[in-house]
């Protein structure tokens, strides 16, 4: 299986939020009468959907921690979709429970970005100072090209959310809940560069800045530009950039240890995967478009830059497994994980979602890598 290189920030997340776990096993082990700490959830006996691809997805889990797993799966145009295990006490998972998709957001704002291009409205070569006349800087000549492949050199969060970070890795709550549109441009013109401009960094705080700059030049909000060009020429009728109020019937999310966790709200990070809901039934519509190339924007999936462990598109990755050529996009935040994966060359298409919190070991990239025959 190929590294994702999208992954290692939260793997830092996740190694914070490991520290402060140990930190309160020292102090239970000092303390007898102290009560035990949460334990990672695993999937209950609860089976929906198709039970042919239930079963395969219960075999794909076995070694996995979570309170549930969804998935859609299939090839060219015929799929089915299956979940196991529970999205809230007493209510079993479906395919069609709502909950947060982290980065695979991204995938969608990649997608945006292209399409805009198609349409002759921003050029790859569009810089941050062309929509934004303001800037100066090193910010201001910041392609949107750079920022959809996480080569502008910008820090990972911007300076509230990295603030915020220690403890939210802790708690489990949200570090964005600071971030809108003004601010994330305020923080960013005077940070300093993480990194050279060209060297592959993740950059959360990049992706919010490509979303909105979309958004300032198309002249709509973000979530309304993305339903407008993306989810609603895919069929994707479940999904929704920053709802409010939060979808109905949505799962309960977990951390990695079983405790609750808070969604992820932000008027700013949205593009980045900050508080965007869909449905494993949904996000199968779009790695089925991605199997046969049918996306609005397609041009985002082609891979623009080599990394170690994949190449990169505008938000998407793609590699070489087992013989086969797949792209896809992964996400998660503190309580969920999501991934989409297609391999065109064969047309077979798979989206899986889990609400619980990866420990960093095995994600749902593994269940998809294994439900399409992978190693």
């Amino acid at each position: 299986m190929p590294v994702n290189p999208f992954r290692s920030a939260l793997r830092r997340s996740g190694a914070l939020a490991a520290a402060a776990v140990a930190v309160l096993a020292l102090t239970a082990a000092a303390a007898p009468a102290a009560p035990a700490l949460p334990m990672p959830p695993t999937p209950s006996a609860d089976t929906t959907g198709d039970p042919a691809l239930a079963a395969r997805l219960r075999a794909a889990t076995a070694d996995l921690a979570g309170q549930g797993f969804a998935v859609a799966a299939g090839e060219a145009t015929a799929g089915a979709s299956a979940a196991i295990g529970t999205a809230a006490p007493g209510r079993a998972l479906t395919a069609a429970t709502p909950q947060e998709i982290g980065s695979v957001t991204k995938g969608l704002t990649g997608l945006l970005l292209a399409d805009a291009v198609e349409r002759g409205e921003v050029e790859p070569t569009t810089t941050l100072g062309d929509v934004h006349p303001w800037l100066t800087g090193h910010l201001a000549a910041t392609t949107l090209e750079e920022l959809a492949t996480h080569t502008s050199g910008l820090p990972r969060l911007s300076t509230r959310a990295a603030l915020a970070a220690p403890i939210t890795a802790i708690t489990y709550g949200n570090p964005y809940r600071w971030d809108t549109p003004e601010n994330l441009l305020r923080d960013a013109a005077w940070t300093p560069l993480r990194g050279p401009r060209g060297e592959h960094a993740y950059s959360n705080l990049g992706y919010a800045l490509l979303g909105n700059a979309l958004a300032q030049r198309l002249g709509r909000p973000y979530p309304q530009l993305l339903h407008e060009r993306v989810l609603q020429p895919l069929g994707m009728d479940a999904t929704r950039a920053a709802p409010d109020p939060l979808p109905a019937g949505r799962a309960r999310e977990l951390g990695p240890d079983g405790r609750p966790s808070t969604p992820w709200r932000s008027s700013g990070s949205t593009p980045a995967g900050v508080g965007v809901y869909s449905t494993a039934e949904d996000l199968g519509r779009l790695a089925r478009a991605a199997a046969s190339g049918e996306l609005p924007g397609a041009r985002a999936l082609e891979p623009v830059l080599d990394t170690p462990g994949a190449r990169v598109g505008w938000g998407w990755l793609s590699a070489d497994v087992g013989g086969r050529t797949v792209v896809g996009v992964n996400g998660a935040t503190t309580g969920v994980r999501t991934s989409v994966w297609a391999v065109p060359g064969t047309g077979q298409w798979v989206a899986v979602t889990s609400p619980s919190g990866s420990t960093g070991e095995a994600d749902t990239q593994t269940v998809a890598f294994r439900l399409l025959g992978l190693a």
